[in-house]
């Protein structure tokens, strides 16, 4: 099937083809893919049409003001990170909250995927692939090299401005985890830190916690 049937197959127009070339300071090229990206629509693309771009779309992406954003692959610290803090909230969280991974949270023309959120079960069905900020308390992210400056300045602020509770930045330090605390402050829209920490977690909100931050190892 031609790349054009297959656009029209999912619905959407035909996709365009890019190929970029790059060429560091020895002037040896980096090697190049094409990368398939259905055309955005007048208005941009919405929760709604997750799905369909699934289908179509070779890679993770979310959605920013309604167009597509490729995410960079993972380092393996960053993954191992994640598993380790998925399997040990799930153990403190509290009866009626789960703990989902890269779930999406749902504002409209941008859905961002954090690593982490805490959600309400109740609200939770097999087939969710976001989920509305008044249902998230707590949104994770692990930072990697690539996304410093979106996790520690534009994922606050977007997090916040959703209304969502807390929101726990991880880094890594001589591959320890360091978790940053930020709770939103009454007036919402703005987070405070509430602590930094090294070794063990204890925080108050969204539940209480009271945790060994585990040792991220490669066994």
């Amino acid at each position: 099937m031609s790349d054009s049937s297959r656009a029209a197959s999912s619905g959407y127009p035909e996709v365009m083809t890019a190929a970029e070339r790059y060429d560091d300071a020895d002037d040896e090229s980096f090697p190049t893919r094409q990368v398939r990206l259905p055309v955005v629509p007048p208005g941009g693309f919405t929760v709604a049409d997750l799905p369909k771009l699934a289908g179509v779309i070779d890679g993770r992406f979310e959605l920013l003001d309604g167009d597509i954003v490729m995410m960079a692959p993972a380092t393996h610290w960053h993954n191992q990170a994640i598993n380790l803090l998925w399997f040990a909230l799930r153990s403190v969280a509290p009866e009626g909250t789960i703990i989902a991974r890269e779930a999406g949270v749902d504002l409209g023309s941008s859905v961002p995927i954090p690593d982490l959120v805490a959600v309400s079960v109740g609200e939770v069905v097999a087939s969710d692939i976001a989920f509305s900020p008044t249902d998230v308390c707590l949104a994770v992210e692990v930072v990697s090299p690539s996304t410093k400056t979106k996790d520690r300045r534009f994922r606050p602020a977007q997090y916040a401005d959703a209304g969502i509770e807390c929101y726990w930045r991880v880094e890594n330090e001589e591959d320890a985890m360091v978790v940053y605390s930020f709770e939103l402050l009454p007036e919402g829209g703005v987070y405070a830190p509430t602590g930094v920490h090294r070794g063990r977690l204890i925080v108050d909100k969204p539940f209480p916690v009271d945790m060994q931050l585990p040792a991220v190892t490669w066994s």
